[in-house]
């Protein structure tokens, strides 16, 4: 098995053709078929099915893809590490972010990015925060803010700030007139809540708990897109910090609460491997994602303040 085998491997899985995958790599198809099957050979399994759309990868092509994924950001990242010893940071990073993050920093990141690191490219992925939280584990990303320091084991979870979470409701909500919510109101409303799994579940189950109240969650939604119209259209209550939702209710579309004591919150935090060696690269992506974390927190706003 070689790093080109790898590459060539992935390509057409990507892809989903050999054809489109040998312009891709201005290898002839035969060549590229050729590879294919030695690797098939001495795996001793079928890595592609072909069919008239072109080809899928098998199961077995499933489990191979993955690992190649990580091998090949290794020998990437091997690279690196002897290149960046001279010269700025160069090179691509893969960063993870929230969807709720999406809307705040994800473009502040870019330009950042941009301006500091002009050589890095950014590959960001918007995914929930256990599910990035993974991916920084095996490897597929860099560095992630993330919300759920449980979610994985051995990872560092550097808490960069505290954010309030708010009841957020339609524009025609009664209650929304209110200035602060509280946590027995949760009793009597329809929530939209994220999967069980998720921090943000959690924190909202605990909070409920502890007022020994029962809640009824009408929905679950891993999407904060869609839990905004769910909520817009009158479907039911939401729970999520005023960032992900201040267009919505600047425009009049939706109300935003925090809660009166005891107060709803979460830490966000930067998460990357502390097993694995990081590129320089990746080193200057993570301070100018503190770095524009900062500045977030000393301009106010978003309900955000420094880490507790």
């Amino acid at each position: 098995m070689t790093i080109r085998q790898l590459r060539y491997f992935l390509r057409i899985a990507e892809l989903k053709s050999f054809s489109k995958a040998a312009a891709y790599l201005h290898v002839a198809q035969p060549a590229l078929g050729l590879q294919v099957r030695k690797l098939e050979d001495e795996l001793g399994v079928k890595l592609l099915n072909r069919h008239s759309r072109g080809v899928t990868p098998t199961e077995a092509g499933l489990l191979l893809r993955d690992h190649a994924l990580v091998i090949l950001r290794q020998v990437e990242r091997a690279r690196l590490s002897v290149t960046d010893l001279a010269g700025p940071p160069r090179g691509k990073v893969a960063v993870g972010v929230t969807p709720t993050l999406n809307l705040i920093l994800a473009t502040q990141l870019v330009q950042r990015c941009r301006r500091d690191c002009p050589e890095v490219a950014l590959s960001i992925v918007d995914a929930m925060s256990e599910d990035l939280m993974e991916r920084v584990e095996n490897d597929r990303l860099d560095v992630a803010f993330s919300y759920n320091p449980s979610a994985v084991r051995g990872l560092v979870c550097e808490p960069l700030l505290t954010e309030d979470l708010c009841l957020i409701g339609p524009a025609g909500d009664d209650a929304g007139k209110r200035r602060m919510a509280s946590i027995s109101e949760l009793a009597g409303l329809p929530l939209i809540l994220t999967s069980a799994s998720s921090g943000l579940r959690v924190i909202v189950e605990e909070a409920a708990n502890a007022k020994d109240i029962e809640i009824d969650i009408a929905l679950e939604i891993d999407s904060v897109i869609a839990t905004k119209e769910m909520v817009a259209k009158g479907i039911g209550h939401a729970i999520l910090p005023l960032g992900a939702v201040r267009r919505e209710v600047e425009d009049g579309r939706l109300t935003a609460r925090r809660f009166a004591r005891p107060s709803l919150s979460r830490n966000m935090y930067l998460t990357y491997s502390a097993s694995r060696p990081a590129s320089n690269a990746a080193t200057a992506v993570r301070e100018v994602m503190r770095a524009v974390v900062k500045e977030n927190l000393e301009n106010g706003g978003w309900s955000w303040r420094p880490a507790r």
